[in-house]
């Protein structure tokens, strides 16, 4: 059981990327805007919610009486923290970023790519990191007819812990297509050792549909975005206790990446969210616990 503790990325840290932030004009000050015009405003897509919009600034427009923020530009959605949008570019996603401090996890959500290869350049030339890792599978083959006709199928997460990032190297991250690379979310962050994981973890969703039955048993339903729960349960040596309470406290407000298995996921167990719940129950010896993270929207 380990959790990423997330480290933000910033405008200082992205020093190149392959994908345009052309989505929408950026805006200007003298420039009048009908209403639901959008524009790009500090990496955000704004739409004006009245007419005759002149000079108002979108980010300081705290009560939304002129613009409201819709959602993150394309660059830009593989770090807002949000599942549900995706940065789409051609055969190759590609963001170079420089770390203020040393990191050690790296991981994406959402993927939709053959390919995924990060590269660390320490401080200097160096190449200290390389990792390309293929996301396509054939499942089930054991035969030459299930060789030719099971399609392909590509692995949307992958966690890559233990990478080393130190204090002011490069990361350079390419994500490869046949046609349209997408992606729903980078990580990156700091790795922590919970406890082991047990055998009674287990999974769930939450559905935020509303369903309603009229008086003649009719159902009305409002599809809203369904989310995934992991229940993690977990062990730790008793010692270990105030380390990892220390670390539930930490995180109860972020968004991070609670996992169990390094890599590919077989299980579902991997979760990019937030902790709904914590638990430990101290004995003598070892400790049990339960952790539950809810994912993204």
């Amino acid at each position: 059981m380990r959790i990423i503790e997330p480290f933000a990325v910033t405008d200082a840290m992205m020093t190149a990327s392959n994908v345009p932030e052309n989505d929408h004009p950026a805006w200007s000050v003298g420039t009048t805007y009908a209403a639901k015009a959008r524009v790009i405003f500090d990496h955000g897509i704004w739409e004006s919610v009245q007419a005759n919009n002149t000079g108002h600034n979108p980010g300081t427009d705290t009560l939304s009486a002129w613009w409201v923020r819709v959602g993150a530009t394309n660059r830009w959605r593989a770090f807002d923290n949000r599942l549900g949008g995706m940065t789409t570019g051609g055969a190759t996603i590609t963001y170079t970023l420089t770390l203020p401090r040393t990191l050690n996890a790296i991981a994406f959500f959402g993927l939709n790519a053959q390919s995924v290869r990060v590269r660390v350049i320490a401080p200097g030339p160096p190449v200290i990191y390389d990792m390309t890792v293929t996301l396509a599978s054939r499942e089930d083959v054991s035969d030459f007819y299930s060789y030719v006709y099971n399609p392909f199928t590509f692995k949307p997460d992958l966690v890559i812990p233990e990478t080393p990032m130190p204090s002011g190297a490069s990361v350079e991250i390419t994500i490869s297509a046949g046609a349209a690379a997408q992606v729903g979310e980078i990580i990156i962050g700091s790795d922590l050792g919970v406890g082991t994981t047990l055998t009674d973890t287990s999974l769930g969703i939450v559905d935020y549909s509303k369903k309603d039955r009229d008086e003649w048993g009719g159902v009305y339903l409002v599809p809203r975005p369904v989310t995934k729960t992991v229940n993690f349960r977990f062990s730790i040596p008793t010692t270990d206790a105030a380390r990892v309470q220390q670390i539930m406290q930490r995180v109860a407000s972020k968004i991070c990446i609670f996992y169990a298995i390094e890599g590919e996921d077989p299980f579902g167990t991997t979760v990019a969210g937030i902790l709904r719940d914590y638990d430990l129950t101290l004995t003598a010896g070892r400790s049990f616990g339960t952790i539950q993270a809810e994912s993204l929207a």
